[in-house]
């Protein structure tokens, strides 16, 4: 299950990656579980943390994002599809400071291909029960 802190409480998400939104890696709460934060850390501890950078080109700008940010998807959902029972995957980028934009790069001459990355990497937490 992927979760994320919003305040005090942690919520379940779901991953909501989409080239037209001015956050482009988001995630949306589905809903599906909460939990105060202060009980959670008192029961969790995290297990440990990976960073994820994606990158993709092509010559239309859209299709390069899209494709981006499709490889960054692939690899959250390994991370989630790999876990062991109990363990929970947390967004630990934080809105403001460490969360991740998409930035492209376009050489003046030549290529007339678009490269799209992460400026930051995307951090995610493995949580296991104490």
């Amino acid at each position: 299950m992927l979760i994320r802190r919003y305040g005090t409480r942690f919520h379940s998400v779901s991953i909501d990656f989409d080239p037209a939104a001015m956050t482009e890696v988001g995630f949306r709460r589905d809903g599906n579980q909460e939990w105060d934060a202060e009980e959670f850390l008192a029961t969790h501890e995290m297990v440990r943390e990976e960073e994820f950078m994606a990158e993709a080109s092509d010559v239309v700008q859209e299709a390069a994002e899209r494709v981006m940010l499709a490889n960054l998807e692939v690899m959250v959902n390994q991370i989630l599809s790999g876990l062991e029972e109990g363990q929970l995957v947390s967004v630990e980028s934080k809105t403001g400071v460490d969360y991740p934009r998409t930035r492209y790069a376009r050489p003046t001459t030549g290529e007339r291909e678009f490269t799209y990355t992460l400026d930051k990497p995307l951090r995610l937490g493995i949580w296991a029960p104490k």
